[in-house]
């Protein structure tokens, strides 16, 4: 799951002459967090619920960044192309927003209790990831196009299992039933369709 930088597009310094796409996906992400904690309380249950919402959040931020190049390629509408967002902001802010979900973990009151051990090794092995990811997304001289393209594609990868591993649990296990993450799981499978039909597409095209 790797657009190439030619894809991913030229980098726009910002919108409304404020803040670059990612730096608004990062803010929202904070508001929805924050906001949620601020309407339930400072305590379990709200730090709890907001880091659920930016959770989401960033599920929904994912799922557009890894659309947004297959969706311009398979569908070359110039007025459709001008509406879908670079995918490389598109990246750098699902990295953000996901940045905002192991934050609102790590600020939880009970974020280093019984269970600390384990939410510590998990945020620093998923900011260590996305922070990889931010890297290749970005672009440096000195990345090689392969080597951009490999770890894009395994860490990319990594979050579609776990996003889908997570969807899964949530409807077939003893958690309450919640259609989000049903909502979550067809979208996975659309982008999965999306990504193998523009790759299908471009090796014909190269076939040709």
């Amino acid at each position: 799951m790797a657009d190439t930088p030619q894809a991913l597009g030229p980098i726009h310094r910002g919108y409304l002459g404020v803040l670059p796409l990612w730096g608004m996906i990062a803010v929202a992400a904070t508001l929805i967090s924050f906001g949620a904690v601020m309407e339930h309380g400072f305590d379990d249950n709200g730090f709890r619920l907001g880091s659920e919402l930016a959770w989401r959040f960033a599920i929904l931020v994912y799922f557009a960044a890894i659309v947004a190049g297959p969706v311009t390629r398979l569908v070359p509408r110039q007025r459709l192309q001008r509406l879908i967002p670079e995918p490389r902001q598109l990246l750098w802010g699902f990295c953000a927003s996901f940045g905002i979900f192991l934050v609102s973990l790590l600020v939880s009151p009970t974020a280093f209790g019984h269970e600390g051990f384990g939410t510590a090794v998990f945020v620093l092995f998923a900011s260590g990831l996305t922070m990889v990811i931010a890297y290749a997304a970005s672009p440096q001289l000195n990345l090689a196009e392969r080597s951009r393209r490999a770890i894009l594609g395994a860490g990319l990868s990594y979050f579609w299992f776990a996003y889908t591993l997570n969807g899964l649990t949530h409807l077939f296990t003893h958690f309450r039933p919640d259609a989000f993450y049903g909502v979550s799981l067809a979208l996975l499978v659309v982008a999965l369709v999306l990504r193998f039909a523009d790759r299908f597409w471009r090796e014909s095209a190269r076939a040709r």
